[in-house]
């Protein structure tokens, strides 16, 4: 389900914050696929989505508010999450992507595969960069 101007997104977050792994995820009650990618290992990046027990971005559209983890080990709310093992996820800051209407449908997001802090501006960055995507989406 790859859709390229969300590939583009996905590409401009990984270069603009110099990570390895960058998502567009629309999440649902059962899945998360992810529109727009750049990095993602196989076979995830040929199927497109995995199951909510593999997704951090679950809980940007459970909140609707950004989630910014240093490191999945020490946020308990993460730290038992699938993807950890699986995808390498260990920084991850995610922000909300809305859809026409306001309500929050997935996140934008990056991913590094080592412990980070995240910078305001990164994350000033990747909002930016969301709010667009979100624009994008309505359309």
């Amino acid at each position: 389900m790859a859709v390229p101007i969300f590939d583009s997104f996905a590409r401009v977050v990984a270069e603009r914050l110099v990570v390895p792994v960058a998502l567009v995820t629309l999440v649902d009650i059962e899945k998360q696929v992810f529109p727009g990618a750049f990095g993602l290992a196989r076979p995830w990046d040929d199927e497109r989505w995995t199951p909510l027990s593999l997704s951090f971005c679950q809980h940007v559209v459970a909140s609707g508010r950004p989630l910014v983890v240093p490191n999945a080990h020490d946020v308990p709310l993460v730290a038992d999450n699938l993807a950890i093992m699986e995808l390498g996820v260990i920084a991850f800051a995610g922000v909300p992507l809305r859809a026409g209407e306001g309500s929050v449908v997935g996140s934008v997001s990056a991913i590094d595969h080592r412990p980070r802090q995240w910078t305001d501006a990164e994350l000033r960055e990747l909002a930016e960069i969301a709010e667009e995507c979100s624009t994008e989406l309505g359309h």
